[in-house]
């Protein structure tokens, strides 16, 4: 009987230590986390190609956002700027619309008439600005224009008649 009884406040005494520290937990202030001072900007991505050996690979150059600026804006208007950009010299971005998964990117004329040729090239232009838009999730396919026009080619080499799928 006597060990019987033991056990019982052993078991008492175990329940109270148990619901003792959970009633003192409960009741400490949670402690609200410190500003560290570092503050993260949002950014974007731009893919400019490589030539390396005989193969391409793709670069992905991180872009900072200012606070205000559209994400998609300042990634195409990078792309066309950043060392390496496929895209022809001169080439302006004249706007960017995305309507029901569409992203109507308008260049300027400088996309056509200082296309230096080549189907690589124009092959780099098209996968730089499909790579560039997949990382925005309303982006699903790109038809590009020129002066507000939809162009059929940027070279003669890859159909662009139809909007092109991102991913």
């Amino acid at each position: 009987m006597k060990t019987v009884l033991r056990l019982l406040v052993v078991l008492l005494l175990a329940i109270l230590a148990f619901g003792g520290g959970y009633w003192y937990a409960s009741r400490r202030p949670q402690l609200a986390p410190r500003p560290t001072g570092v503050t993260t900007k949002p950014s974007v991505v731009v893919y400019v190609p490589r030539f390396v050996d005989t193969r391409t690979e793709w670069e992905a150059k991180p872009v900072p956002v200012g606070e205000g600026e559209d994400p998609l804006r300042v990634a195409l208007e990078h792309l066309l700027i950043t060392r390496d950009t496929p895209f022809p010299q001169g080439t302006r971005l004249l706007g960017v619309n995305v309507t029901e998964g569409v992203a109507e990117v308008n260049f300027s004329r400088e996309l056509i008439d200082n296309f230096p040729g080549g189907s690589t090239t124009e092959a780099w232009i098209v996968e730089s600005l499909r790579k560039t838009l997949a990382q925005f999730s309303d982006v699903e396919r790109a038809r590009i224009l020129v002066e507000g026009k939809p162009i059929d080619t940027i070279g003669e080499h890859i159909d662009l008649s139809q909007p092109v799928a991102v991913r």
